[in-house]
């Protein structure tokens, strides 16, 4: 047998095997490369967030597991971490995301998004650069009255007891806990805005001292007794009476986020019950350290406070979002 080449070049039949042989080794190793690089893990994120921001990750390639996604510095050093979830689009596909809380004592400047995470044998470390850019948190003054101030410094081990209980609650992360999704909605139909996220608080002490601290949440002011609506479905992960927060409710929306209501008057969900968004879940009172009637509404992010008004304009997971990262 010849193979016949344009310009009467002439082959025999082992040179032909050869060269058959060759072709189907590089189409084999194209298909390979193709395929390999196609599973390449990739990360997306958006190029801007604000301190008490989100920063919604997706790592498009073969499902991963163990995925840790932080913020660092200049100097290397972690400013917040979250873990990461699988996520299942409407066409069945399965892809791995992280939400990211960006403190909100955050200077502006560049900063790195570092993703480490397993896949079988083989281990990755991913970075991206994300800007945090500026915003202005206002500063208030609060005199404290004896009672508050004694609540205030109070180091009782019941104090220490229940920051360690809350703090084990806000750090726990369970990756089907999938529950919502979409838009909060606030907790109070006609609450009044009195204290905003990310207040720099100082508080001046009876013997003149001063204290200074971070507002977390968001307070909204109503009439004792006004109802407080889970602002989005999820579990029951904390109902109980505070030293600090006074009557506390804690949902479990998504894995590692949170959405926390202090200072209830009355209580009326159980620890680990299911409930949807805008059931009653208790009312607004002034337990705890509070200087008067109000509602604290926070939400936390892999632990990190966040602003949650953010979030009655943008859904907790923008689906759409991550959808067009992945065409």
């Amino acid at each position: 047998m010849q193979l016949v080449i344009p310009g009467n070049r002439h082959f025999n039949s082992k040179t032909v095997s050869r060269f058959r042989a060759l072709i189907i080794t590089g189409c084999l190793l194209f298909t390979m490369v193709g395929a390999l690089s196609a599973k390449d893990p990739v990360l997306f994120a958006d190029d801007y967030v604000k301190p008490g921001g989100v920063v919604q990750v997706i790592i498009t390639g073969e499902p991963m597991d163990n995925i840790s996604v932080s913020l660092q510095d200049a100097q290397e050093r972690t400013l917040s971490r979250s873990e990461g979830f699988l996520w299942r689009t409407p066409t069945g596909r399965t892809v791995s995301v992280a939400l990211l809380g960006i403190p909100s004592t955050v200077t502006p400047g560049r900063y790195q998004l570092v993703m480490n995470a397993d896949q079988g044998r083989a281990e990755w470390r991913l970075e991206r650069s994300v800007t945090v850019t500026e915003v202005l948190f206002p500063a208030r003054v609060i005199t404290l009255s004896d009672k508050m101030n004694n609540l205030y410094t109070d180091e009782s081990e019941r104090k220490k007891t229940e920051a360690r209980k809350l703090w084990a609650i806000l750090t726990a992360f369970n990756k089907t806990a999938i529950y919502h999704q979409g838009f909060l909605e606030t907790p109070l139909e006609d609450g009044i805005p009195t204290a905003g996220f990310g207040d720099r608080r100082r508080f001046h002490m009876p013997d003149g001292s001063e204290s200074t601290s971070i507002h977390f949440g968001l307070d909204l002011w109503a009439e004792l007794g006004t109802p407080v609506k889970a602002s989005g479905r999820g579990r029951i992960v904390l109902a109980t009476e505070r030293y600090l927060t006074g009557n506390t409710v804690i949902i479990e929306h998504l894995p590692g986020v949170y959405s926390l209501y202090y200072h209830l008057d009355s209580i009326n969900v159980r620890e680990g019950e299911m409930v949807n968004q805008g059931i009653r879940i208790g009312s607004v009172g002034e337990t705890g350290f509070a200087t008067g009637v109000h509602l604290h509404w926070e939400l936390r992010v892999g632990a990190t406070p966040v602003s949650p008004e953010q979030f009655l304009e943008a859904p907790l997971l923008d689906t759409n979002a991550l959808i067009s990262k992945m065409e």
